[in-house]
């Protein structure tokens, strides 16, 4: 750019772009709500709990991501850990009535059945 001119709208795009990209780096995003069972293949269930650990450390109030961790425990044979998730999904999604959808807690009663 030559002396005197004014940027033009790609480089000032550019620049918005490496800025976020720089303040995006600082933190680690909140995952999102549903993003447990994104993208989960059988060879790496370990790796897809520890992701969705991390999504249920981010909404500790929400049924959701216990009843997909549930699903991953299970797949892992972990059953104590399965249905302890399922257990606290229960009690979160009777105490958040119906903010809750049906389909949800018909799921999680189901699985919640199969613990006993």
């Amino acid at each position: 750019m030559g002396r005197g001119q004014k940027p033009g709208a790609g480089a000032l795009a550019l620049g918005a772009g490496l800025g976020l990209l720089m303040l995006g780096g600082c933190g680690q995003p909140r995952p999102a709500v549903n993003s447990c069972l994104a993208g989960v293949e059988a060879n790496a269930l370990p790796q897809a709990l520890d992701r969705c650990d991390a999504v249920v450390a981010a909404y500790p109030r929400d049924p959701r991501p216990l009843n997909d961790r549930f699903l991953l425990h299970t797949l892992l044979q972990h059953k104590t850990a399965a249905c302890a998730d399922i257990q606290r999904a229960a009690e979160l999604s009777q105490g958040q009535g119906k903010t809750v959808p049906q389909d949800l807690q018909d799921e999680i009663q189901v699985r919640l059945d199969s613990c006993h």
